[in-house]
């Protein structure tokens, strides 16, 4: 899926945590991975490493508030596609994967927005990748 959307620009409204005033990224497919690279196109020091969750994590889940739903003018579920940030660490099998505020992008029109999950889902802002125990 990523490999397709290489070149794609997304408008994320500014809903990064901590990064407000950044509205555009270009997904840029990270080669023989099932990662990408989030680059800002509004300032070209701004990029986060995302991945799909449920490539390491099978059990992932989580329901969108209609809220979310009617600002991403989602329709169907398979219109959206589910991004995590990623922490890159030394060595990369010590990453992690923050599945507490996944980025929810309506394929679409391509707008996102990131999601901070309540507390009830229990999930982890820093969540091993490598873990066996999350497969």
């Amino acid at each position: 899926m990523l490999e397709q959307l290489n070149g794609k620009a997304f408008n994320l409204n500014g809903s990064i945590l901590g990064f407000k005033n950044y509205n555009q990224y270009e997904l840029q497919y990270i080669e023989g991975t099932e990662f990408a690279y989030f680059q800002s196109l509004d300032d070209e020091n701004i990029g986060f490493v995302v991945g799909v969750p449920f490539a390491h994590f099978k059990d992932y889940t989580f329901e969108l508030s209609q809220d979310d739903i009617d600002q991403l003018a989602l329709s169907s579920g398979e219109q959206a596609l589910v991004l995590c940030i990623v922490t890159v660490r030394e060595p990369f099998e010590a990453s992690t994967m923050n599945l507490m505020a996944p980025i929810v992008i309506n394929m679409q029109n391509l707008s996102g927005r990131q999601i901070v999950l309540p507390p009830q889902y229990d999930y982890d802002i820093k969540t091993p990748l490598f873990d066996k125990t999350n497969k």
